[in-house]
């Protein structure tokens, strides 16, 4: 361990990951895994609302351009649904977007692009 780290240690700052263990349990735990599948169904709820947004889109023109009910819509965008790959495709092929990519850092500072289309 670093010397910052150490000192960081000594006032009482934690990890990141070391306070999600203590909040929601170690990794594997029900607890932890349920507070990761939520994080992930916000984090791909939020982005769809903003690329919704960005082409001046209400939730029900949206909805009509995807043949959906405009209440799926909201349910995905307010995190109350979890999403298929398959509706997230439509999503931004209604949208018109091109190219979709995320891109992945990991604690050790690494990162990487997964291409989505």
């Amino acid at each position: 361990m670093d010397k910052r780290r150490e000192k960081l240690k000594k006032m009482g700052f934690v990890s990141h990951d070391e306070l999600k263990d203590k909040v929601y349990g170690l990794k594997g735990s029900e607890t932890r895994e349920q507070y990761e599948k939520d994080l992930k169904i916000e984090l791909i709820g939020d982005f769809l609302k903003k690329l919704r947004k960005q082409e001046n889109l209400t939730q029900g023109q949206l909805a009509k351009l995807m043949n959906i009910d405009k209440s799926y819509i909201s349910k995905i965008e307010n995190n109350l649904k979890e999403t298929k790959f398959g509706t997230i495709r439509k999503y931004v092929e209604a949208l018109k977007v091109n190219k979709m990519s995320l891109k992945l850092e990991f604690d050790n500072g690494n990162s990487e692009v997964l291409q989505l289309i």
